[in-house]
């Protein structure tokens, strides 16, 4: 039953020394249990109940000796190991230059003075084991640079000016800066020396202020509705690198950067006019801070409306040169069209007609669109010719001239159809009046008109002969036609009515 802990009791006790020495009196074979009890366990073997606990009894031939030893706790002892070995590989690994004897100064390795101002750089170390030190300088823009002064062991501090002339060692670690301008910015660097032990350096960097000047954009900064806003903000020259900031109502908006910063508004509305402060800064002091205010003016969309469509010049001569430009306002910025008789001319705002014909005459329409609506407008282009009585087409003669043709036609077509169908009732209605009447003879007219007129040459005949002439030929000619007209009653009258004299007049 206890034989396994009869190993480990075993193994434990020869690894311990101090085990060995504490049992005089048995032998180290004559090791026979291991009691893992608290320390009230009982010294007999028939009362033995192991525990995990944190003791061990040991006993000697058979019998428990009553000597009660610490147990050896594995667990405990193999981390202990782990730990001194990656303690061992660390310091291998990552050496502590000067076993880390300098402790840099508390206001950190980057100051920044004011100018005129004097101010201490102190060191801390252990100076007990100190058996050099000294500081040195190195200018900012690498045009001066070397030894400002040390101590030896614990004497007293030696400086020089040849650097910088305000210099001052104070013992045991204290830079002294008196009266800084300029030529102070650079780095400062302590160097400790201990006997036996690496030499230990520390730098600190210092700026002597100096203020930024800001540029940024223009003010007003003009932005549509819906759009992106940026504007960039530099704070420039100052020393250290200013930290630029960007406000709005004395609120922060997004973060701080160095020497530059940009403010960014995505989909601006109107609550993002305004105006906005860009503060860049060298130094926690007024003297050394710069600041600009913008204005954000944003414009919100609206619809195409005062449109307008202009002619220079509205009466155009033939040959010359006519500008037709549409004027409109609406965000985002309309589309616009420029149309004429129903067709597009033109798809910018202006359009130009180098030498005017006079098809070029009529109603010219603008018509402006955005994606919030759309707007027109109407002019017209008077044409006239190169003398303005020779010729005129304007927007009235234009479209009333179609007019005027309509009508034109309308009235001649009217006018000759008339015409002719009076014409077909007319020959109708003669032909049946003819028709009607009895005996009459559809055989055409005949009279010998010639012979009449023949007849009737006075010059040639007498008196007599002349009444006969015509007594005779209204004889005949009532013959012909009587029923057609009542000349021989004409002639009868003519010869009754008249005399001699007075009917050669009339004939004549």
């Amino acid at each position: 039953m206890h034989t396994k802990s009869q190993k480990l009791g075993e193994n434990a006790f020869l690894a311990d020394p101090k085990l060995k020495k504490s049992f005089t009196g048995g032998r180290i074979g004559s090791v026979s249990h291991i009691c893992i009890s608290s320390f009230n366990c009982y010294q007999s073997r028939k009362n033995f109940t192991p525990y995990k606990t944190t003791h061990h009894i040991i006993a000697l031939g058979g019998q428990f000796t009553g000597i009660f030893v610490k147990q050896i706790n594995i667990t405990r002892y193999m981390t202990g190991l782990a730990f001194a070995i990656l303690l061992g590989l660390y310091f291998l690994l990552f050496p502590c230059k000067g076993l880390g004897v300098i402790i840099s100064p508390r206001d950190g390795t980057k100051l920044t003075f004011v100018p005129g101002s004097s101010r201490n750089i102190t060191w801390t170390f252990d100076d007990a084991k100190a058996a050099y030190r000294d500081w040195s300088f190195t200018s900012s823009d690498g045009l001066g640079s070397g030894l400002l002064g040390g101590i030896v062991s614990d004497f007293e501090p030696q400086t020089t000016t040849d650097v910088l002339p305000g210099v001052n060692i104070i013992k045991p670690g204290t830079l002294a800066l008196s009266n800084v301008d300029q030529n102070y910015n650079g780095t400062y660097t302590f160097l400790l020396k201990v006997n036996g032990k690496p030499d230990d350096t520390s730098d600190v960097i210092v700026f002597i202020a100096i203020k930024p000047t800001v540029t940024t954009c223009s003010s007003p900064v003009t932005v549509i509705e819906g759009n992106d806003l940026t504007c960039e903000c530099q704070g420039q020259g100052g020393n250290p690198a200013a930290n630029v900031t960007w406000f709005k109502d004395d609120i922060q908006i997004g973060k701080t950067g160095k020497e530059e910063q940009t403010l960014t508004r995505r989909n601006v509305s109107a609550a993002d006019s305004g105006t906005y402060k860009c503060v860049a800064e060298s130094y926690p002091d007024a003297k050394f801070k710069d600041e600009r205010l913008i204005t954000v003016v944003v414009k919100l969309k609206f619809k195409p409306n005062e449109t307008a469509i202009r002619l220079t010049p509205e009466r155009s001569v033939i040959g010359e040169s006519v500008n037709i430009t549409c004027e409109s306002s609406g965000l985002p910025k309309p589309r616009y069209s420029i149309i004429h008789n129903d067709t597009e001319v033109s798809s910018e705002r202006t359009y130009t007609i180098s030498k005017v014909n006079w098809s070029d005459a009529g109603t010219y329409q603008c018509t402006v669109e955005n994606e919030l609506g759309r707007n027109s407008k109407y002019s017209c282009l008077t044409v006239v010719g190169e003398k303005a009585a020779s010729k005129k087409v304007d927007c009235e003669s234009s479209t009333e001239t179609v007019v005027v043709w309509h009508i034109v036609v309308s009235l001649v077509s009217g006018v000759i159809i008339g015409l002719f169908l009076s014409h077909i009732v007319s020959c109708s209605r003669r032909r049946w009046f003819i028709n009607r009447k009895p005996g009459r003879s559809s055989e055409p007219k005949t009279a010998d008109i010639d012979t009449t007129y023949q007849e009737l040459d006075l010059t040639k005949i007498n008196t007599e002969d002349n009444y006969q002439s015509l007594r005779v030929n209204a004889a005949s000619y009532d013959a012909g036609n009587r029923a057609a007209n009542d000349n021989d009653s004409t002639y009868t009258e003519l010869n009754k009515t008249r005399d001699v004299e007075n009917n050669y007049q009339s004939l004549t």
